[in-house]
C-alpha cells in the first residue's frame, strides 16, 4: 500500500462519472454502430474472446474493448500501438518511439503488454489467428508489421484464454480485426505528416488500400501498401529533460542536498549530470611510481576519499602530480576533476562519463522507416465452399545509440609516442620517488573517437501467410474452418564499431621506430627480410604506409611488427598460447602471451592507434581495431487449426435460445535460430571488455511443438422471463501436449445475467497457461554483469539482508570487507536459457456490469453507458531471470551456504573473498499478482444549442482503470524459506519486508488511477475532439524504500521512511496531457483532418522518459484520406 498519496479519488471519481474519455467502444448491448455493426440481416459474427459466433445484442461474459480506426486515425499517431498504450489495460505497451529505452531487441519494434504483466504474457492475434513473433527467442509480436490501412479496429480481451486460444494469453488477448474485399469499393488512400514545435521529429505516413468484388460477389479481393517514416531525437535534442539535464534517482548526501536546495537528510536524491568519475571521454590517466597489480583498485580508492565539497583530487604524495589526470578539449594535461562525489560509482559533473540518460549522443527516438505490402483474397467455389488466402510482407529499417562502452584499466608503455609532453617529464619524477620500482601509467576512457561512434543498425523483416477453406452446412449455422498459417520474421542486427580485443590492445602499444630499426640491427622489423614490405605507421598525425625506402626515425607503428609478439594475453580472450608455461625470452616470460585470433602479428596490418584525448581515436588504427558486426536472427512459425462451430438452433434449444458450441484442433510449431558474427564464433568473444565466450544457437535451431484439443459451450439456460432477460453460463477447455514441458490443461467458465435489457451482469474464471518461450528455455549462453559493489558481504550491505547474512558472509570474507577495492567497476557473469523451466500457470477472475437505461426521463439517458468490471489475475511459477546481484544475496541470506545460490558464485581468495564470477539463468521462481477495476462512461446525445439547425451530437466519454493490486514476489529466499517452515517472527519479517515482495501498486508506472476523458463533437462534415489522459500521483521510489520494517516489542512494524527523499521528489504529481484534432469532410470520397498532441507541452516525469507523456513534447500533425 502507497503511504504518500496527492490525489483524492473521490474528485476523481466524481471527474469520471461528468467528463469524457477516448471513444472506445465495447461488446455490450446497444453499443453504438461504430464498435461492432453487423450487416442488417443480424447475422452472428466471432469476436474476440470466443470461437463461437455470438449475436451482437448479446453481452458476452469476458470484457472486451473495442477501438476503431476512425480512432486511431483522429488521434494524431502513425502507430497504431501508441494509440492502443493510452487505454490504461495497455499502458505498459512499447510502441517504436519508446522501443529504444527497452534494449537492443526491441528497437524499432511496437509490442503491446496487457496489465503489465508482460508481452510474452500478451497473445496478439490477427483475425483471430496467430501471428509470427517479432522478437528473437520471445512470442511477442511486432505488431507495427500488420498494415494499419486494412485495421478494421482491434479488441482488446482483459483475462487468461488461454483455452480458447492456446498459450501465452495469460494476460489477455489484443485482436486485429482486418477489412477484406467486401469492404472496399475501390482504393483508399491516407497522407499524413506531422512535426514537433520545437522543428524535429518529423513524421511522414503514407498508405494505399483497394479491394472489391468479382464475378458476381463469388469472390473478392484485397491489397495494402504503406510506407512509414520518423527521423528520431538524440538525447540532446531535448537538453532539459535528457542527456545532462535528465534527472536519474542517485544516493545523495547533505553536501549535495544543500546545492539542490533539497532536505539535508534526504538519502536519495534525482540529480542531473550524473557521472561515472573513473572514466572520461578525455581519458583519464594515472601515473604511479609502482607497478602496481591493481591499477583500477589504487583509482578507485582515491576516489572513494575524494572530499564531495572539492572538485579536485589528490597529489602522489612528495610529488605535485596529481593522482588522476585529464586531456582536456583543448589538449592540455590537467587534474581531473571528480565532480561531486556521491560514492564510488557516482559523481554530479565534472570529467566523468556521462551514465545511461545523461549521455547526449544516445538515441531518444530512434530513427526509423518501415514499408508494408499485404494482400487477400476469398471464392466461393462452390454455396457453401469458400477457399480464403492472404499474405504479407513487412520491412523495417531504424538505428540506435543505446550505450557507450568504455574500459577502465587500459596500460599505456611508458615508452608510448602518444603520450602528451606534460605526462613524459613526470616519468623521471616518479622514477626518483622510488629508483628501484618501474613506474606505470593506466588509462581509463570511452571508445568514442571521430570515426567510432557506436551504435545499432536493425533490419527486420516480417512475412506472413494463411490459406483455407470455410464450410457451412446449408440450412443451419454449422460451419467448419481450417487453415495453415506460415510466418517468418528475419532481423539483421549490424553493431557498428564493436572493438576486437586483440586489435585494439596490439594497436594502442605504438612505437616510435629508431635507428636501430632502421639499420638493420633489429632483425624482427616486419618489412625487413622475409617480412611484408610495409607498415601502416602514423607520421605528422597523417596515417601513411611506409617501406624499408620510406620509413624515417619517428614513425609511429604497432610494436608488433617489431617484436612478432602480441599484447598480454591478460587483456583480451586469445587463441592457443604462443609458447609453454615458463618460457623466457630477452628475460621476459611470454608464456601468458597468447596467438591474435582476427589477425597474424607481422603481417603489416595492425595499425597504431592513439587513445589519448578526446576524439582521439580514429584513422587506420581506429579501422583496423574497430568493426561492424553482424548478427542474424530468423524465427518461424507453423501454424494448422481445425474449428467446427455452430449451435443447435435447427433442432434443439434452451429456455434462453439455441446452445452454441465450438471444438478443434491446432498444432504449432515456432523456430528460433540466432548466428552470431564471425568474430564472435572465434575461439570465443574478442569484442569490448567481455571476457565469456558467446555461443550460437544449435544449426537447426531450436522450436517448441504443440499439438492441441479444444472445445467451447454457451448454454443460454434462459431468457425472456420477468428479472431474466438472459441467463447464459459458458464453459471451454483446452488440453496440449509440448515437446518441452509436456502436457497441460486449461479452462474457463462464465456467465451472464441480464434481469432486464438495461442491465446486465457477467463474470468469469479461467486457469490459463504459458509455455516457456524459446529464449527463455534454449537461449545461448552471454555475457551478465554485476557491479562491484552490490556484493551483499560488502560492509555497506551485510546487514541489510536475513539475519543469517552476516554469519555467512564470514565464511567468505573478513570482517569490514569492501568490495570496491576491485579490479574493476564490473564483474563478469553468463547467463542463458534454461531447458528445465516449467509452465506458468494464471489464475484470473472478473466480475462486473453494465448499465444501459432506455426509456428512462423521456428518453434523456438513452445514449448513456456505464460499465465496471473487476478484475484478479495470479500467475504462480513465474519465469524470470536472477540477477548476479539477486544469486549473490540468495546465496548468503539462506540459513545455510549450501545452496544452489552459491554454486553459481565464484569467489577470490586470492583478493579477499570477492566475487569473481557468477552464473545466471531463468527460474521459475516468481509469483505475479494484478487487481483492479476497469470503469468506462459514454454519453452521446444531440447538441442541444437549439433553433431550427441540426447541431449534430455530442458523445462523451470516460475510461479507465482503479489499480488495487500489483505485485511481484521474485526473491527465491522468501519461496525457500517459507518453504522450509521457519519460526514465525522470521517468516512474518520476510512477509513484511517488501524488499523480498515487490509491491508496485502507486509506483511510478502502476499509478493508483488512470483516467481518458474524451468530448466529441459531430456535425454534418465538421468534427472536433478534446482528448486528456490523467494519471494519478505515484511514488517516485520502491514501496521498499518508502517504508521502514522493524521489530518493536517482538512486533513488526512497517512505518514511513521518513528521511527517504525531499517531499518535492518524493512523488511524481498528477499528469494530465491533453490533445485536440479535427477533421472535415470535403465531400464524399475526401476528408481533411489534423490536430495537436500534447496540447500544452506537458514533460515526462522526473527520472522518467516515457510517463505520463513521451520526450517528443507539443506535436503538430495534418492529413488527408478518401477514396476513388
Amino acid at each position: 500500500m502507497t503511504f504518500f498519496k496527492l490525489t483524492s479519488h473521490a474528485i476523481l471519481l466524481a471527474a469520471a462519472s461528468s467528463l469524457p474519455a477516448v471513444a472506445l467502444a465495447q461488446d455490450v448491448a446497444g453499443s453504438e454502430p461504430e464498435s461492432r455493426e453487423l450487416e442488417a440481416d443480424g447475422d452472428s459474427i466471432v469476436v474476440t474472446g470466443s470461437r463461437i459466433a455470438t449475436d451482437s445484442t448479446t453481452s458476452l461474459a469476458s470484457p472486451v474493448q473495442v477501438v476503431t480506426a476512425e480512432e486511431f486515425k483522429n488521434s494524431g499517431e502513425i502507430s497504431i500501438a501508441q494509440t492502443l498504450r493510452e487505454l490504461p489495460a495497455l499502458q505498459g505497451s512499447d510502441p517504436a518511439t519508446l522501443s529504444s529505452a527497452q534494449g537492443l531487441a526491441l528497437t524499432g519494434a511496437s509490442t503491446l503488454n496487457l496489465r503489465q504483466l508482460g508481452t510474452d504474457r500478451t497473445l496478439v492475434l490477427q483475425d483471430g489467428r496467430r501471428h509470427v513473433p517479432g522478437i528473437a527467442g520471445t512470442a511477442t509480436v511486432d505488431v507495427a508489421s500488420i498494415p494499419q490501412a486494412l485495421v478494421s479496429s482491434v479488441e482488446v480481451l482483459t483475462g487468461g484464454a488461454s483455452a480458447v486460444y492456446g498459450a501465452d494469453a495469460v494476460s489477455g488477448v489484443v485482436n486485429y480485426v482486418m477489412r477484406d474485399g467486401r469492404d472496399f469499393d475501390g482504393l483508399e488512400y491516407r497522407l499524413q505528416t506531422g512535426i514537433s514545435d520545437k522543428g524535429d521529429a518529423e513524421e511522414v505516413f503514407g498508405s494505399i488500400a483497394g479491394g472489391g468484388t468479382f464475378q458476381d460477389g463469388r469472390g473478392s479481393a484485397v491489397f495494402a501498401v504503406e510506407y512509414t517514416h520518423s527521423t528520431g531525437l538524440l538525447n540532446r535534442d531535448r537538453p532539459d529533460i535528457a542527456g545532462p539535464g535528465f534527472s536519474s534517482l542517485n544516493p545523495s548526501n547533505a553536501f549535495l542536498n544543500e546545492i539542490l536546495g533539497l532536505d539535508p537528510d534526504a538519502e536519495q536524491a534525482f540529480v542531473p549530470d550524473r557521472r561515472l568519475p573513473v572514466s572520461s571521454a578525455g581519458s583519464t590517466i594515472a601515473v604511479d611510481p609502482t607497478p602496481f597489480a591493481s591499477p583500477f583498485g589504487q583509482l578507485l580508492s582515491f576516489v572513494n576519499n575524494f572530499n564531495p565539497a572539492t572538485d579536485t583530487v589528490p597529489n602522489i604524495p612528495g610529488t605535485n602530480i596529481p593522482v588522476l589526470q585529464v586531456i582536456d578539449e583543448g589538449g592540455n594535461v590537467r587534474a581531473f576533476n571528480p565532480g561531486i562525489s556521491t560514492g564510488a560509482f557516482n559523481a554530479i559533473g565534472g570529467d566523468g562519463i556521462f551514465i545511461g540518460q545523461t549521455a547526449p549522443g544516445l538515441t531518444l527516438i530512434p530513427e526509423l522507416t518501415q514499408v508494408t505490402a499485404a494482400a487477400g483474397f476469398d471464392y466461393e467455389i462452390t454455396p457453401t465452399l469458400t477457399f480464403f488466402a492472404d499474405a504479407k510482407f513487412s520491412y523495417t529499417e531504424t538505428s540506435d545509440v543505446s550505450g557507450i562502452p568504455f574500459s577502465d584499466d587500459i596500460p599505456i608503455a611508458l615508452d608510448n609516442p602518444f603520450l602528451p609532453a606534460a605526462i613524459q617529464n613526470q616519468i623521471p619524477v616518479l622514477d626518483a620517488l622510488l629508483p628501484d620500482q618501474t613506474p606505470s601509467i593506466f588509462v581509463a576512457r570511452d571508445n568514442v573517437g571521430s570515426e567510432t561512434d557506436s551504435g545499432t543498425s536493425l533490419e527486420r523483416s516480417t512475412i506472413r501467410a494463411t490459406g483455407g477453406l470455410r464450410w457451412e452446412a446449408p440450412g443451419s449455422s454449422v460451419a467448419f474452418e481450417a487453415f495453415y498459417a506460415w510466418g517468418r520474421t528475419e532481423v539483421d542486427d549490424t553493431f557498428r564499431n564493436a572493438r576486437l580485443n586483440d586489435r585494439y590492445f596490439t594497436a594502442i602499444d605504438a612505437v616510435a621506430l629508431t635507428a636501430a630499426d632502421l639499420d638493420g640491427t633489429n632483425p624482427n622489423v616486419a618489412f625487413g627480410p622475409g617480412g611484408v614490405g610495409s607498415l601502416n605507421a602514423i607520421r605528422n598525425g597523417e596515417d601513411i604506409q611506409i617501406t624499408p625506402g620510406t620509413a624515417e626515425v619517428g614513425d609511429i607503428v604497432c610494436r608488433s611488427e617489431l617484436t612478432g609478439l602480441p599484447a598480454p594475453a591478460a587483456l583480451f580472450v586469445g587463441g592457443p598460447p604462443l609458447y609453454a608455461p615458463g618460457t623466457i625470452i630477452d628475460g621476459t616470460d611470454v608464456s601468458d602471451l597468447t596467438r591474435p585470433v582476427t589477425f597474424q602479428v607481422g603481417d603489416g596490418t595492425c595499425a597504431p592507434l592513439n587513445i589519448l584525448g578526446p576524439n582521439s581515436i580514429g584513422g587506420a588504427g581506429a579501422e583496423f581495431a574497430f568493426v561492424d558486426l553482424l548478427d542474424n536472427t530468423v524465427i518461424e512459425q507453423q501454424q494448422f487449426l481445425a474449428v467446427l462451430s455452430g449451435d443447435t438452433g435447427h433442432f434443439f434449444e434452451l429456455p434462453g435460445g439455441p446452445i452454441g458450441f465450438a471444438t478443434g484442433f491446432e498444432w504449432r510449431r515456432d523456430q528460433s535460430q540466432f548466428t552470431r558474427a564471425n568474430f564472435f564464433s572465434i575461439e570465443g568473444n574478442v569484442v569490448t571488455n567481455n571476457s565469456v565466450p558467446l555461443f550460437n544457437s544449435p544449426t537447426d535451431g531450436q522450436g517448441i511443438s504443440v499439438y492441441e484439443g479444444f472445445g467451447e459451450i454457451n448454454l443460454p439456460l434462459l431468457g425472456d422471463l420477468p428479472f431474466v432477460n438472459l441467463l447464459e453460463i459458458t464453459a471451454s477447455g483446452r488440453l496440449s501436449d509440448y515437446n518441452t514441458i509436456g502436457s497441460t490443461e486449461t479452462y474457463s467458465f462464465g456467465g451472464i445475467y441480464s434481469p432486464f435489457e438495461w442491465l446486465t451482469f457477467r463474470g468469469t474464471w479461467s486457469r490459463a497457461v504459458r509455455a516457456p518461450n524459446i529464449g527463455e528455455l534454449f537461449a545461448p549462453q552471454g555475457a551478465a554483469f554485476l557491479d562491484v559493489d552490490a556484493d551483499p558481504c560488502d560492509d555497506g550491505n551485510i546487514n541489510n539482508g536475513s539475519s543469517n547474512r552476516p554469519d555467512n558472509c564470514l565464511q567468505f570474507v573478513a570482517p569490514g570487507f569492501d568490495s570496491s577495492d576491485f579490479l574493476t567497476a564490473f564483474v563478469t557473469g553468463t547467463t542463458g536459457g534454461n531447458p528445465d523451466l516449467t509452465e506458468e500457470t494464471s489464475d484470473s477472475f472478473t466480475i462486473g456490469g453494465i448499465f444501459q437505461p432506455r426509456g428512462i426521463l423521456g428518453g434523456a439517458l438513452d445514449g448513456l453507458t456505464l460499465i465496471a468490471d473487476y478484475y484478479d489475475i495470479e500467475i504462480e511459477d513465474a519465469v524470470g531471470s536472477l540477477t548476479g546481484a539477486a544469486i549473490a544475496a540468495a546465496c548468503v541470506d539462506l540459513p545455510s551456504i549450501d545452496n544452489q545460490f552459491c554454486d553459481a558464485i565464484e569467489r577470490d581468495p586470492n583478493n579477499g573473498g570477492a566475487i569473481s564470477s557468477f552464473t545466471s539463468g531463468n527460474i521459475n521462481l516468481a509469483v505475479l499478482r494484478a487487481r483492479g477495476i476497469d470503469f468506462e462512461a459514454r454519453y452521446r446525445f444531440d447538441a442541444p444549442f437549439g433553433g431550427n439547425r441540426d447541431w449534430g451530437f455530442f458523445e462523451l466519454t470516460a475510461i479507465g482503470t482503479h489499480f488495487l493490486e500489483r505485485f511481484t514476489e521474485s526473491d527465491p529466499v522468501i519461496a525457500q524459506t517459507i518453504a522450509d517452515e521457519p519460526d514465525p517472527l522470521q517468516q512474518e519479517l520476510l512477509i513484511a519486508d517488501q524488499a523480498t515482495v515487490s509491491d508496485q501498486l502507486g509506483v511510478i508506472g502502476t499509478p493508483e488511477w488512470i483516467v481518458n476523458f474524451g468530448v466529441n463533437w459531430t456535425m454534418d462534415r465538421l468534427r472536433i475532439g478534446w482528448r486528456g489522459r490523467f494519471e494519478d500521483s505515484a511514488l517516485q521510489f520502491s514501496n521498499a524504500d518508502a517504508t521502514d520494517v522493524d521489530i518493536v516489542d517482538g512486533e513488526v512494524v512497517v512505518s514511513p521512511n521518513e528521511g527517504l527523499a525531499d517531499p518535492s521528489q518524493l512523488t511524481t504529481g498528477t499528469g494530465f496531457e491533453q490533445d485536440i484534432n479535427v477533421s472535415y469532410r470535403i465531400n464524399d470520397d475526401m476528408e481533411v483532418y489534423g490536430g495537436v498532441n500534447n496540447l500544452f507541452d506537458t514533460e515526462p516525469f522526473l527520472g522518467s522518459l516515457s510517463r505520463p507523456v513521451g520526450p517528443r513534447g507539443r506535436f503538430f500533425f495534418v492529413g488527408l484520406s478518401g477514396a476513388f
